[in-house]
């Protein structure tokens, strides 16, 4: 098994990533090493957004992991986070926030998988 790349693209103003597709790949090859260039520094993270062209954050890119590793995401908002192993978010309340969605999200797999289960 190999390596997995976890991208997000905003919709809006995809004609920039069109525009710029060489920034694009550059910003992807970033966030797959987990880390962002800004302003003189280096930011580490496992989730990195990036602006491409004149938008500040058309694309969200998760550091690579290996393929036999699970990894669960929350896209919303336009932004995208790891849930659980990998989180490394140090923001209390937006971790809640998104623990009570996945708790929601998983809810509702489990509701659809007993309508199927009935159907059989």
């Amino acid at each position: 098994m190999g390596y997995m790349t976890t991208i997000t693209v905003l919709n809006d103003e995809f004609s920039q990533i069109k525009a710029n597709p060489k920034e694009f790949v550059d910003k992807i090859c970033e966030g797959m090493r987990g880390y962002r260039r800004s302003l003189n520094s280096i930011e580490i993270s496992n989730v990195n957004s990036f602006g491409i062209g004149n938008h500040c954050n058309n694309v969200i890119v998760a550091k690579s992991n290996h393929a036999d590793d699970p990894r669960m995401f929350i896209t919303y908002q336009n932004s995208m986070d790891i849930i659980g192993w990998g989180n490394d978010s140090k923001h209390l309340e937006y971790r809640k926030r998104l623990l009570k969605i996945a708790k929601k999200m998983i809810e509702y797999e489990e509701q659809q998988i007993k309508k199927l289960e009935g159907q059989s």
